[in-house]
C-alpha cells in the first residue's frame, strides 16, 4: 500500500480540546466547555515556558546602542535573552551577564566605553542594561531573545508550538482539565503528562558535545 506522501499533520485548538476531554471519558458539550479548556491550554503553555528554553521561540534580534545610554527597552514579549555579543565593524565580541547586585555595585554607570557586560532586567517589559554606557552610536547588541508562545485565542487556531511537542500538550490539558473535571484520574494523566513532556524536551535541544572547561579562580 502506497504512504500518503504528506508530513502535514497537525491538530488545531478545538481538536486538541476535543482530545483532551476524551481522555478523561467527557465530551466537548457547549461553549463554556471549549472556554475553560482554552484558559486552561494558555495557562499550560505559559508553564511550558517556566520548564527550559524553547529553541523554536529563539529569535535572533540586535539592538542599536545610542551614545552615553545604557538602558533599552525590550520587546514586551520577550522573557529573556542569550548568547549576547556587541557587533563593531562587523565583528562580535562576546558579553558578560551581570546579576541584579553585580550591576547595582557597578560605581559609575554613566562611564563610557565599549560595553562588556550586561544586565537583564526582567520585568514584565523587560529591560536591557548594558555596562559601560556606550562610547558611540555606531555599535548594536547581537542576542538571542526567548519570546512567549503565543496566545490561543480562537478553536480553529493551530497552537504555537511543534510538532514535536503535540502529545505533550494534549497529556498536559488532559492533566489540567482533570484536576477540574475528573479528579479522579488527576494521577495518571499527571503521570502521562510527565513523561510525554520529557519526551519532548529530550528531543527539544541542540546536539552538540558537551564541553567542560576549567577556570582559575581566587579561594
Amino acid at each position: 500500500m502506497a504512504t500518503s506522501g504528506t508530513s502535514t499533520f497537525e491538530l488545531d485548538v478545538a481538536d486538541t480540546i476535543e482530545e483532551a476531554y476524551e481522555r478523561i471519558g467527557l465530551e466537548v458539550r457547549g461553549g463554556y466547555d471549549s472556554k475553560t479548556a482554552r484558559r486552561s491550554l494558555n495557562i499550560l503553555l505559559q508553564d511550558l515556558s517556566n520548564k527550559q528554553v524553547n529553541l523554536w521561540k529563539l529569535q535572533l534580534t540586535s539592538q542599536a546602542l545610542i551614545q552615553g545610554t545604557a538602558s533599552y527597552t525590550l520587546a514586551s514579549d520577550t522573557l529573556d535573552i542569550s548568547d549576547v555579543v556587541l557587533r563593531r565593524d562587523g565583528l562580535d565580541t562576546t558579553m558578560h551577564r551581570l546579576s541584579r547586585s553585580e550591576y547595582q555595585r557597578r560605581p559609575n554607570k554613566a562611564t563610557q566605553s565599549r560595553p562588556s557586560q550586561y544586565w537583564v532586567e526582567r520585568t514584565s517589559t523587560p529591560v536591557l542594561h548594558v555596562y559601560p554606557a556606550p562610547e558611540n552610536s555606531s555599535d548594536t547588541v547581537q542576542m538571542y531573545r526567548m519570546a512567549r508562545i503565543e496566545d490561543v485565542t480562537a478553536s480553529t487556531e493551530t497552537i504555537d508550538i511543534p510538532s514535536r511537542f503535540g502529545p505533550a500538550i494534549i497529556s498536559g490539558l488532559s492533566y489540567w482539565l482533570s484536576v477540574k473535571r475528573a479528579p479522579a484520574l488527576t494521577i495518571t494523566m499527571k503521570t502521562i503528562f510527565d513523561e510525554d513532556l520529557k519526551n519532548a524536551m529530550d528531543e527539544d535541544r541542540e546536539r552538540v558535545s558537551l564541553r567542560i572547561v576549567p577556570t582559575r579562580g581566587l579561594r
